[in-house]
């Protein structure tokens, strides 16, 4: 993990430490050495979260509480790659994200959300979710073939069986990702708060809730309201 695109972190040696982005920020106020070394490490390329305990040493704890404030506020972004292969980056697209770290079950099967959708953005493929508030560049072909499989609910352990390509321990971590964010979500009118019981969802079409979502600032942080990008280009309209 690491700080999103377009995140800095400012006045890592006062007592007014924060971490700033477009239109949201945290402030960490004075950090503790093994927080702040972590944070050094967000800033200097990213750092693994196995490796976030002995970075932070005894103020893992602390560390962690800070992590969850900047991942939910929308300032970090995930990376799963797999022997420096690039596999996936999931990027917030607001400070309304949230991720729920530790509640992943692979005995629980998993499909794509039904609002999840493909498209193309700077030469890459896009999975993208108004759900979320999250949008994961796909870097490898792999992911998207994992993406079929995921049309239907499906347990981790048949996802290994299905020849992806994608070694076991990433494909969990990919996989945890996705679910945490709620790209990924359980099935059924038997699971509690899934997309076929909340009325709130239910009563959505994919197409409707992302031009709903599109076109109100929050849910993102592209340009919203009466704007014109092709102004100077072409003729108002």
């Amino acid at each position: 993990m690491s700080l999103a695109e377009g995140v800095t972190l400012r006045c890592l040696e006062a007592e007014d430490a924060r971490v700033e982005g477009q239109g949201r920020s945290l402030r960490l106020g004075l950090l503790a050495p093994g927080v702040r070394a972590v944070f050094e490490s967000l800033a200097d390329g990213g750092i693994q979260e196995t490796e976030v305990p002995a970075a932070a040493g005894t103020d893992a704890s602390l560390a962690w509480y800070w992590l969850d404030l900047a991942g939910d506020g929308g300032l970090l972004s995930w990376t799963v790659e797999e022997r420096g292969n690039l596999l996936m980056t999931l990027t917030p697209a607001s400070a309304s994200f949230l991720r729920r770290r530790a509640t992943f079950d692979a005995l629980v099967p998993l499909q794509l959300s039904r609002f999840a959708h493909t498209r193309m953005a700077a030469g890459h493929a896009v999975l993208d979710c108004p759900t979320v508030h999250a949008t994961a560049a796909l870097h490898d072909r792999r992911v998207v073939s994992l993406l079929f499989d995921m049309a239907r609910p499906t347990l981790l352990a048949r996802l290994n069986q299905f020849n992806t390509g994608i070694e076991a321990v990433t494909l969990r971590e990919l996989v945890r990702l996705l679910a945490e964010t709620g790209i990924l979500v359980p099935d059924g009118l038997d699971v509690p708060a899934s997309e076929a019981t909340l009325t709130a969802l239910r009563q959505w079409e994919p197409h409707d809730l992302l031009f709903h979502l599109r076109s109100r600032g929050w849910g993102h942080q592209t340009r919203a309201g009466a704007t014109y990008r092709f102004r100077g280009e072409l003729p108002n309209p």
